[in-house]
């Protein structure tokens, strides 16, 4: 029977129910514990005897994929992030890897419209003080009228552009592989470039994936040109912004506050600066928790592992 090593932490939160599905397909399941994904060390000891995996963001480096040879056949990543994954590696050795393209556009975009309307109209820190007694009234923007600047415009991007143009923003969008004006609701959202993205956008929205080439593309530089008024969300991956930086900007009032659902270092620490700041909308790396997003990836995530191993 063939083995299949289960280290995404979805699944595992359901361990029961998909033991069993992997079983009926003929599979025997294997069981990470990750506290969040599998470091390269804990892939080395993990791998060499299994035949499929439904991995998370574990760190399948090079070497983690050769240790694994000859038997792996096929890694499902759950979700759709692959950047963990040495991919060419993966191709020279001949092990595919597959994933569920697109699969939270619409669960990601609504939580980062959550981060626009949170943040802009102060709705978190409202909340934080009237459950310490106080009445509050503070003065908020409306999004209409505003510029979204979208860094990545693929599935995630556009469906962020579509709902901010729903909501009568302006979108512009720095994205390398996409070209030309896209049109929502009759609007158009403009290509423009990484400083344009900077210096005319009131909300600044991170939606692109993760590579070595765009680590930090917001750094202090970045940070630099934006206006005070201006504040920034991150739905895609933490390492596209330099953290350190991004505090220091906040504790210099040089930016107006972040939404964030991912960080440099997941879990985000209890003594993270981050913390800290009122105007700062934070979550647990969840944005993709929408209950038919998720249904579907299981779905599929299984399909894709089946369709190699047979």
């Amino acid at each position: 029977m063939k083995n299949v090593l289960v280290s995404n932490i979805m699944m595992l939160k359901e361990k029961d129910r998909f033991d069993k599905s992997i079983r009926d397909l003929g599979y025997t399941p294997i069981w990470a514990n990750p506290d969040q994904f599998l470091s390269e060390k804990e892939c080395l000891d993990s791998v060499g005897q299994i035949d499929g995996w439904l991995a998370g963001d574990d760190r399948i480096t090079e070497a983690v994929l050769e240790a694994a040879l000859p038997r792996l056949k096929v890694i499902a990543k759950w979700g759709t992030g692959i950047d963990s994954i040495d991919l060419d590696a993966a191709k020279r050795l001949g092990i595919p890897v597959k994933n569920s393209p697109a699969a939270f556009a619409n669960a990601v975009a609504e939580v980062a419209l959550h981060f626009m309307i949170s943040v802009s109209r102060k709705l978190v820190e409202i909340d934080r003080a009237l459950r310490e007694g106080q009445w509050p009234k503070p003065q908020g923007r409306e999004l209409a009228g505003q510029t979204l600047g979208m860094i990545g415009f693929g599935a995630i991007g556009q469906r962020i552009g579509e709902l901010a143009t729903a909501f009568g923003m302006n979108v512009i969008y720095y994205d390398p592989v996409q070209n030309g004006p896209k049109r929502f609701f009759g609007k158009d959202a403009q290509p423009a470039s990484l400083d344009e993205i900077a210096t005319d956008s009131d909300v600044i929205c991170l939606a692109c994936a993760y590579t070595p080439q765009n680590h930090h593309i917001v750094g202090p530089e970045f940070l630099r040109k934006i206006r005070s008024s201006s504040f920034l969300v991150n739905v895609a991956r933490g390492p596209l912004v330099d953290q350190e930086a991004l505090v220091l900007a906040l504790k210099e009032k040089r930016i107006a506050g972040a939404g964030l659902d991912v960080f440099e270092v997941e879990p985000l620490a209890k003594d993270d600066p981050l913390l800290g700041f009122d105007n700062v909308v934070l979550c647990s790396h969840n944005a993709n928790n929408g209950r038919a997003a998720v249904e579907y990836v299981h779905e599929n995530t299984l399909n894709n592992l089946k369709s190699i191993l047979g």
